[in-house]
């Protein structure tokens, strides 16, 4: 029964780190495609950015927080090198996490006041808060990443599909 459920939480780990990674890179190119495009004036773009955001971090919030339970439980049942690859991927989210949950109450709360109302001129604070956002983004994305690997790596010493993997 417990290999079972190590087995379901390793899965839950895998998906939603992937669905988070994948999800995060469709969302900078989106966003990064609607910030350029002349289709769309400064008070679309500043609207778009405050509809969109907080549903990013909603959504990473989810996706993070599901692999963490996920992968605590897991590692509380699993044995050998899926217990160690769960223990490294839930202190990796967990980090992961905690820097999103900073940027967003620390950085990107303040950015976006600094454009309500929409459209307005960006100031030099707006221009190092987007800066600071961006590289913290880039630091819990790569950090997550790093989990998705670790904890999608094969056993050492079994064939992935082989019988005795079960």
């Amino acid at each position: 029964m417990l290999r079972y459920l190590s087995a379901i939480c390793t899965l839950f780990v895998r998906l939603t780190l992937g669905f988070w990674v994948g999800g995060a890179v469709l969302f900078v190119i989106t966003s990064v495609a609607e910030q350029t495009s002349p289709l769309f004036d400064s008070v679309a773009r500043d609207r778009l950015a405050t509809i969109r955001f907080p549903l990013y971090y909603l959504f990473c919030w989810i996706c993070l927080g599901t692999a963490l339970v996920s992968s605590v439980l897991g590692f509380a049942c699993a044995s050998g090198c899926l217990r160690k690859r769960l223990r490294a991927a839930a202190i990796l989210v967990l980090i992961s996490l905690g820097i999103a949950v900073a940027d967003y109450f620390w950085v990107y709360r303040p950015l976006q006041a600094l454009i309500i109302p929409p459209g307005e001129a960006r100031t030099q604070e707006f221009v190092t808060l987007h800066n600071r956002s961006r590289h913290i983004n880039e630091l819990h994305l790569t950090i997550a990443l790093v989990a998705a690997v670790v904890i999608c790596l094969p056993e050492k010493g079994r064939a992935p599909c082989s019988p005795a993997a079960d």
